[in-house]
C-alpha cells in the first residue's frame, strides 16, 4: 500500500451476490487519501460490482464499507453522494436527449440546498476543466464523440463536489488519440485533491496512472502492489502484459 497519512475508503470482507451467483468473495482493501488506485481483472472478476457496492447501487451479502471513518454500507445512493462519493459509470449513462449544460446540472441534483448562484459558479469551474464542453454546452449529449461523452460524464460527477471519484472504464470506446487527454485529466483531478478508484481494461494506462493496483480473479483479490513492482511479477507479465 502506498504511504498515506489517511485512508479514504476501506472495504472489509465484502461479499456480493447477483441472485445465487457470488460475484465478490471476501474482498478487503484500502484506498489511501488523494491517491489513484486501479482495480484490474478479467470480465466477471467483480470489479464493477465493487464500485456499485461502494456507491450504494448493490447491496452487500456481508462485509463493511467505510468512507472517511463513517460506515456507509446500507446507505442510499443519494446519502453516499452527499457524503462525497461520485460514480462515473461504465458507458457513461448520460442523458442523451438533454443538453451538455443540463447534464451537468443533473450531477448536482443531490445538492438540494445549493443556490442558483452556487451552481452557476460550480458549472463555470467545471468548464475551466473542460473548455470544449463550454463550446458544446447547448448540444445534446447524444451528439458527442466518445471522448467528449466521457469528459461530460466526469464533469457531471464533479458537480457533486466529490472527495472520492469512482470511475468505471473511463477509457472505454475512446479514440487512441484521446486516451492520453483523459489520462492527463485524471491526473489533474487527483492533483487537486480528489481520490480516485478506477476500473480499467487499458492495462498500460492503468499502470501509468495508478499509485497502487489491486487485481481480482473470479471475485477474489489475487495480487496487489505498486505498478512498478507488479510489472516485474511473472503473474502480471503473463496475464496482463503479454510478456
Amino acid at each position: 500500500m502506498p504511504e498515506s497519512g489517511q485512508t479514504c475508503l476501506k472495504l472489509k470482507n465484502l461479499k456480493v451476490h447477483y441472485g445465487s451467483l457470488e460475484a465478490v468473495h471476501d474482498v478487503s482493501f484500502d484506498v489511501p487519501t488523494e491517491k489513484i488506485v486501479s482495480l484490474l481483472g478479467a470480465n466477471g472478476s467483480g470489479k464493477s460490482t465493487i464500485l456499485k457496492a461502494v456507491s450504494g447501487l448493490m447491496k452487500l451479502t456481508r462485509g463493511e464499507i467505510w468512507f472517511q471513518e463513517s460506515r456507509i454500507d446500507g446507505r442510499s445512493p443519494q446519502d453516499i453522494i452527499l457524503k462525497g462519493i461520485a460514480h462515473v459509470p461504465e458507458r457513461r449513462a448520460l442523458f442523451p436527449h438533454m443538453t451538455v449544460s443540463d447534464n451537468l446540472l443533473m450531477g448536482a441534483y443531490s445538492r438540494k440546498r445549493a443556490t442558483k448562484k452556487e451552481l452557476e459558479k460550480d458549472t463555470e469551474e467545471v468548464y475551466q476543466y473542460f473548455p470544449v464542453l463550454r463550446e458544446k454546452r447547448k448540444s445534446l449529449a447524444i451528439t458527442l464523440s466518445g471522448g467528449l461523452g466521457e469528459q461530460l460524464a466526469i464533469a457531471r460527477a464533479l458537480m457533486a463536489k466529490p472527495k472520492l471519484l469512482l470511475m468505471d472504464e473511463p477509457l472505454q470506446g475512446i479514440a487512441p488519440s484521446v486516451v492520453r487527454d483523459i489520462g492527463k485529466l485524471i491526473n489533474d483531478l487527483n492533483r487537486r485533491g480528489i481520490t480516485i478508484l478506477m476500473v480499467e481494461h487499458n492495462i498500460s494506462m492503468s499502470f501509468e496512472l495508478s499509485d497502487w493496483i489491486y487485481i481480482l480473479e473470479t471475485g477474489e483479490l489475487a495480487i496487489q502492489g505498486a505498478p512498478e513492482d507488479l510489472s516485474q511479477t511473472e503473474y502480471v507479465k503473463q496475464s496482463y502484459l503479454g510478456v
